[in-house]
């Protein structure tokens, strides 16, 4: 063999490895970056504001699912209970100045869950710039962090095989913002029968429940005030349901198709109906999906690829709710070479954050700009599909 037959593949590696490192460089700078041009130019922690004004006003035995007693423009969607959790974290954490610090350390032990020692720089990496998602929670104050910590538990314990346990931590994560429950598919395809799958549905309902009940018993006043706020029967005041305002903030893929078609102004009307017929759609993209990859030890494989199709075709869809989609993301895609991680960070990390920099600061606010979390989700979703038919075709 001569030394140029030798060198050629070791120069190859030598480039693909410097693409890589500087990949990561650029996705965590850029992050970094547009992080704190975010946190210095927008109204921080607007979310966690409402969170810790509710735990307040429960407390003094008030409602918060008024806006008027909140004394916020933005209106209080969750159970009672959380409220009372939140009046106790917030002063004791100082939560609303320390929460990107808390965040950050219920965003990490998530992630740790699932580290080796070869893929944890990727896993940081794509899980923390990812869709910019990470972002948009520091930046509002949600608790997708808390949610993504429920939802890291959950399947750490679904893979070892813990099956209980998982569909009931499953279900609290789900109870937070109800619409999570719509992943309850990706738990049951791997439920080899009836009975299991019966089984895993009662074990998530209850978990479903176990939050709903708490708030019941401890201010059963107050739950017919939950359900009224949930299905936007509270007139006058900011609710889930018809929240179309700006378009960035509902990266749903119903209503980027609507809005694509210049249907904006009918959202309210049409986006119901739509999006349920496109959740029914990703239902079947998951069977078809299943059924090409299917083999006993793609279990891993196939979860993780039902969270992220269900993800895109969730019905409704906030910038801040993409934490489940990218984990599992990373999760099947860290064996993978390095040249196919640096596009799923170009994809997931490098252009979506530059995108969402050309829309919040420059004058191009044009419908792709505002939808560039959906749309780069199904371009590496795509891609990644692509390239795991290909392992497992014979």
């Amino acid at each position: 063999m001569s030394i140029d037959q030798i060198s050629k593949p070791n120069l190859r590696k030598l480039f693909t490895d410097f693409f890589y490192i500087l990949i990561l460089a650029t996705s965590i700078l850029l992050f970094l970056f547009t992080l704190n041009l975010g946190l210095r130019s927008f109204q921080t922690g607007k979310d966690l504001e409402v969170f810790c004004q509710a735990g307040r006003v429960i407390a003094k035995e008030g409602n918060p699912y008024l806006t008027s007693q909140l004394g916020l423009e933005l209106s209080w969607n969750y159970p009672s209970a959380l409220a009372y959790g939140f009046y106790f974290a917030c002063p004791l954490f100082n939560l609303e100045q320390n929460y990107i610090w808390i965040y950050t350390i219920l965003f990490l032990l998530g992630l740790g869950l699932w580290f080796t020692h070869k893929d944890w720089l990727y896993g940081i990496i794509l899980c923390s710039t990812g869709l910019f998602t990470l972002g948009w929670t520091m930046i509002t104050g949600n608790i997708s962090t808390i949610e993504f910590l429920l939802f890291s538990i959950s399947i750490f314990l679904f893979f070892r095989k813990k099956i209980n346990a998982s569909l009931f931590v499953f279900g609290m994560f789900a109870s937070l913002k109800l619409i999570p429950i719509l992943y309850l598919p990706a738990f049951l395809i791997l439920q080899t029968n009836t009975k299991d799958k019966i089984k895993a549905i009662a074990w998530s309902l209850a978990g479903f429940i176990s939050l709903l009940l708490l708030s019941f018993i401890t201010s059963p006043h107050l739950f017919t005030w939950y359900l009224r706020q949930m299905f936007g029967l509270i007139p006058n005041q900011h609710n889930p349901l018809n929240e179309f305002e700006p378009l960035v903030l509902n990266q749903s893929l119903s209503v980027a198709i609507l809005s694509l078609l210049g249907l904006e102004s009918q959202l309210e009307e049409l986006n119901l109906i739509f999006s349920l017929g496109i959740y029914i759609l990703g239902i079947f993209a998951l069977y078809s999906v299943y059924k090409t990859l299917y083999k006993p030890e793609n279990h891993f494989v196939i979860f993780s690829l039902a969270i992220i199709l269900l993800t895109i075709f969730m019905p409704r869809l906030k910038p801040y709710s993409f934490l489940p989609a990218i984990l599992c993301f990373y999760l099947i895609s860290k064996e993978q070479s390095n040249l196919l991680k640096s596009l799923y960070l170009i994809l997931l990390s490098i252009m979506p954050t530059i995108f969402h920099l050309i829309y919040f600061y420059t004058e191009n606010n044009e419908k792709i700009f505002a939808f560039h979390q959906t749309i780069f989700l199904v371009v590496a979703a795509f891609l990644l599909i692509f390239n795991l038919n290909k392992k497992v075709s014979p």
